[in-house]
């Protein structure tokens, strides 16, 4: 026996409006942690359509604000020296 591929959504309006309002709320989660939230919050989503879903959505996690570690050109360059370990 073989095993078909569904062909219907799991994403429905209401669910949605859910994933929209947890993106709105924590716009940093990635879709992991989205299918977590939502899975606390007693949706239950697959990953991989949780996923298409918020490609076709334009969804995207908002990027850390760490700063770069560069600083500039290699010591041996002219730039600043290396920080002490």
């Amino acid at each position: 026996m073989t095993r078909h591929k569904r062909t219907y959504r799991t994403i429905d309006e209401q669910v949605a409006q859910e994933i929209r309002r947890l993106h709105e709320r924590y716009p940093k989660l990635g879709h992991h942690a989205l299918a977590e939230a939502l899975r606390e919050a007693g949706v239950h989503v697959e990953r991989g359509e949780l996923k298409r879903f918020l490609k076709e959505e334009g969804l995207q996690p908002e990027r850390s604000s760490r700063p770069w570690r560069w600083r500039g050109p290699p010591s041996w360059l002219g730039g600043p020296p290396e920080p002490s370990k």
